[in-house]
């Protein structure tokens, strides 16, 4: 599951279980695409979820986020 398959609902992002990892394919620039496999919750039910961004620091700020807090990162996702 990727984190284009949570639309419209209600999510928790609990923890990043590993990453960033950048993203790669021979036939696709992603022009410095990069993402971290997060455990989320979703509508009530823990999944792992590879939540994408922009940017190499823009992934490692939910890395060093989580270092510090407990507390889940809450978000409203929609189309």
């Amino acid at each position: 599951m990727v984190n284009s398959d949570v639309s419209n609902k209600s999510v928790k992002i609990w923890d990043v279980v590993s990453g960033p990892y950048p993203c790669e394919h021979p036939d696709i620039d992603f022009h410095g695409t990069h993402f971290n496999l997060c455990k989320v919750e979703v509508n009530g039910k823990i999944e792992n979820i590879e939540y994408f961004f922009e940017s190499f620091d823009e992934a490692y700020e939910m890395i060093k986020y989580f270092s510090k807090n407990i507390e889940p990162i809450e978000l409203e996702v929609e189309d």
